[in-house]
């Protein structure tokens, strides 16, 4: 049984460059909470599993920091 296709988030938007590398940008930029806890809104892999893992990384980093510095 094939795996399923990854998928990326709505609030995100990505691109193939040229050379082949997925990039990703997020809609609206994180917080400055969550900026300040390390994440970041701009990523880049080589596939689009690597690119899934990398975006649901930057968002655990995000919800954590709004767990820690709730509004």
């Amino acid at each position: 049984m094939p795996s399923p296709t990854p998928q990326v988030p709505d609030t995100w938007r990505y691109l193939t460059s040229d050379v082949g590398r997925l990039w990703a940008w997020r809609k609206e930029g994180f917080d400055e909470e969550a900026q300040d806890a390390g994440a970041t809104d701009t990523i880049d892999a080589d596939d689009l599993a690597a690119l899934a893992r990398a975006i649901n990384r930057q968002e655990q980093i995000a919800e954590r920091a709004g767990e820690e510095h709730p509004s």
